[in-house]
């Protein structure tokens, strides 16, 4: 519009303007200037034109205009994504922890180990063996100090067993009792040879237990007990081994011996897992072929195994 501005028409004679000299076209002049005007803003606000009439003609479409604020509330993105927090519990005298179907009380440490009674509180019997039940034991600074699972234990309806576990560290303060499914255990994966196998060694004790994986699961477990000569319980255990190699032998699919070599002995089993009968060996080690890594590894640990 400020070209328009400049445009002036005078009546006067010897006007500079050389339009005003033919008196009788000056109102074509005037038309013809008004519309060269008109011509120039259309070209200058013609985006804003077409944005205003856009909108006049569908509303519906029109984007309102809103401040350019951070959004906060960021939970309502991802309604599903919800946090679970663990109930943690000090450990003081007389402590209980009540679950939906049973209790966990008596809690007593002493003789690095920790010792508590399970009781059944509901309608069911309960077997710890279909269940993910685990233990957590934290420090006074939270730091998870070990992790304990509750697995192969039997309580009947209104019945109660006393577990005790050796602890790896008794300066616990805090406990949690969490159900973690196996799908939310953490990743394990060992390294393998250049034909994908590998084996995973977890040991406890006086026993070592190898699973053998193909492609990071596993295809066969080999079970190691070595005793010392020297062991105040050798004859027992020599025994014991001896009876158990008898039981297992008569399984098909696993293979078991005595030996002694250099004063220890030395209790083998090897189980193929490819041909040994569903349900046939029960023992904390056992997992049916083609289990992943990552479960008997958080698993084992949970049960006193150092795993590598």
């Amino acid at each position: 519009m400020a070209k328009k501005k400049k445009v002036v028409i005078v009546d006067e004679e010897l006007t500079p303007t050389v339009l005003a000299v033919k008196k009788q076209k000056k109102g074509s002049v005037i038309w013809l200037l008004f519309i060269f005007a008109i011509f120039i803003a259309v070209v200058i606000y013609l985006p804003d034109i077409a944005v205003y009439v856009e909108d006049y003609l569908n509303p519906d479409l029109a984007t309102p205009i809103t401040p350019n604020t951070p959004d906060d509330d960021t939970d309502d993105e991802n309604p599903d994504d919800v946090v679970e927090e663990v109930e943690e519990y000090q450990l003081v005298d007389g402590l209980q922890i009540e679950l939906d179907n049973f209790n966990l009380s008596n809690f007593v440490i002493a003789n690095n180990q920790i010792s508590f009674t399970v009781t059944n509180t509901g309608t069911e019997i309960i077997n710890f063996s279909d269940l993910d039940y685990f233990i957590n034991l934290y420090n006074s600074n939270k730091m998870l100090l070990q992790r304990i699972m509750i697995t192969d234990e039997i309580v009947t309806i209104g019945g109660s067993i006393n577990l005790v576990y050796d602890l790896t560290d008794i300066n616990v303060n805090t406990i949690a009792v969490l159900e973690i499914p196996q799908d939310e255990y953490p990743s394990h994966v060992v390294a393998t040879d250049g034909n994908g196998n590998a084996t995973l060694t977890c040991t406890k004790g006086n026993e070592t237990v190898s699973y053998h994986l193909s492609n990071n699961q596993v295809t066969t477990i080999e079970d190691v007990y070595s005793v010392p000569s020297t062991d105040d319980n050798y004859s027992t255990l020599y025994s014991s081994y001896q009876a158990l190699a008898a039981t297992y032998n008569a399984i098909g699919g696993i293979d078991s011996a005595v030996t002694v070599e250099n004063n220890i002995l030395y209790f083998r089993t090897n189980i193929n897992l490819s041909t040994v009968s569903a349900g046939s060996f029960n023992s904390v080690i056992y997992y049916p072929i083609n289990t992943d890594a990552k479960i008997m590894n958080f698993e084992l640990e949970a049960n006193g195994y150092t795993c590598n």
